[in-house]
C-alpha cells in the first residue's frame, strides 16, 4: 500500500465526501474519534484514513498507478499533477481534489516508453516518446 501524505489524504477524502454529498460521514467520523481522546487532526486523519480504506478510494488510486508500483501520494501544490517514476516504483503528486484517482496521471508516464515504429524504409526503429505522448 502506497504512504499517503496527511496533508493530501484528509482534504482529498473531504473532498470525495463533499462530493458524494457526504460530508457529515467525514465529520461524524471525526468527532468520534476526538471522543476517543485524538486531538482535532487526529481524528480527521483517522477518519480520512478509515473512510478511504472502505470506500476503496486508496484502492483506485493505486489502481489509476497501474502498472507502476505507487509508492508514496503527495499533495501537488499548484495546478500541476505529476508523478516521479524511480525504477518500477512511482511518487504521485496529486491536488487533493474529488476525482483524484480517476485523472489517470500515470498514463502520462507510462505513454514515455520506447516503442517499436515504422519510418521510411527503416522498420523497427525505436522512437521515445515526447513527455505528452505527442509522437
Amino acid at each position: 500500500m502506497a504512504l499517503l501524505d496527511p496533508g493530501f489524504l484528509v482534504p482529498w477524502v473531504r473532498a470525495e465526501m463533499e462530493a458524494l454529498g457526504e460530508a457529515s460521514s467525514f465529520d461524524a467520523h471525526a468527532a468520534r474519534a476526538q471522543r476517543d481522546g485524538l486531538d482535532p487532526d487526529e481524528a480527521e486523519l483517522d477518519a480520512a484514513g478509515d473512510l478511504a480504506a472502505r470506500r476503496g478510494l486508496i484502492a483506485a488510486l493505486e489502481g489509476a498507478a497501474a502498472p507502476l508500483w505507487l509508492t508514496e501520494v503527495r499533495e501537488a501544490r499548484g495546478l500541476s499533477e505529476r508523478l516521479e517514476r524511480n525504477g518500477p516504483s512511482c511518487t504521485a503528486w496529486l491536488r487533493a481534489t474529488a476525482g483524484a484517482a480517476q485523472r489517470r496521471v500515470a498514463e502520462r508516464l507510462v505513454d514515455r516508453r520506447p516503442r517499436v515504429v515504422q519510418r521510411g524504409a527503416h522498420v523497427g526503429e525505436i522512437e521515445q516518446r515526447g513527455e505528452r505522448g505527442d509522437r
